[in-house]
């Protein structure tokens, strides 16, 4: 598998987002350039999903391509009972665009989550706070569960807040994707009315973003970059496999990183 935008800037910590922009830029395709600014200037950190022991691949899939369209940088996942899977065919390549962070248990994306300052927003059937109800102008973190059986206990009961969807038909249930697909549209349109702009990166995560994003740009671009520059450094490799990747959120008193 072809080394990810993050996997290249992992590769090469010696070298600045700028220096990396600047060997990349004349290989990308018209267009791109400006589509990548735009994106940047819409990116979120301070909306996430966190999504628990999803067990099929298309609905996995399209939550993805759903926060990515949004505008999201993140997405935490639980594996505590299988691990996260997504179609290619649904995704669309949404995927090398997105931060997706594992976790081997809820506790652990909660502390993590916690520790940086964000807040765990439940989507539970029945629940007497409505979506509508919600302030989502803080650092937010969806939670929802899986097709079958919804979150666990323990992810219902540590969860911040916990919230219903408003339905007023017959019909009292969204497939999973979908529901994922209406709170992130609600949540990052509140997050965007209270920061007053579209995005909340500040210049040095931006440049880092930028930089990623034309390496995921640019076929063979880590070999391109040893050309130039040398080598690439050892990276810590994950047991599943893949550079080892960081985790997103807000440090605390700070706001979020991608």
């Amino acid at each position: 598998m072809p080394p990810t935008g993050e996997d290249v800037l992992r590769r090469f910590p010696q070298l600045s987002p700028d220096t990396i922009c600047a060997a990349l830029g004349p290989l990308l395709v018209d267009g791109r350039r400006e589509r990548i600014e735009a994106v940047l200037a819409a990116r979120l950190v301070g909306v996430t999903a966190l999504i628990e022991n999803l067990h099929d691949p298309h609905n996995g899939a399209a939550a993805l391509r759903s926060a990515e369209a949004f505008g999201l940088q993140a997405v935490h996942v639980v594996e505590s009972e299988e691990r996260f899977r997504f179609s290619s065919d649904v995704t669309k390549g949404c995927e090398k665009w997105l931060s997706i962070h594992r976790h081997p248990s809820f506790d652990d994306a909660r502390a993590r989550l916690h520790a940086r300052g964000f807040a765990l927003y439940a989507a539970v059937p029945g629940a007497s706070t409505r979506l509508d109800a919600l302030d989502f102008s803080g650092p937010a973190a969806i939670v929802v569960g899986n097709e079958h059986d919804g979150l666990t206990s323990a992810a219902v009961a540590g969860s911040d807040v916990r919230f219903a969807i408003p339905m007023d038909g017959m019909t009292q249930s969204l497939n999973l994707s979908v529901a994922t697909a209406v709170v992130l549209a609600h949540a990052v349109r509140q997050r965007r009315a209270a920061l007053g702009h579209a995005s909340d990166l500040d210049e040095a995560e931006r440049a880092r973003l930028r930089a990623r994003f034309y390496a995921a740009s640019v076929r063979g671009a880590a070999q391109i970059l040893s050309r130039v520059f040398g080598p690439p450094a050892e990276v810590p490799v994950l047991p599943g496999g893949g550079a080892a990747q960081p985790d997103a959120g807000a440090r605390p008193g700070s706001k979020p990183e991608p």
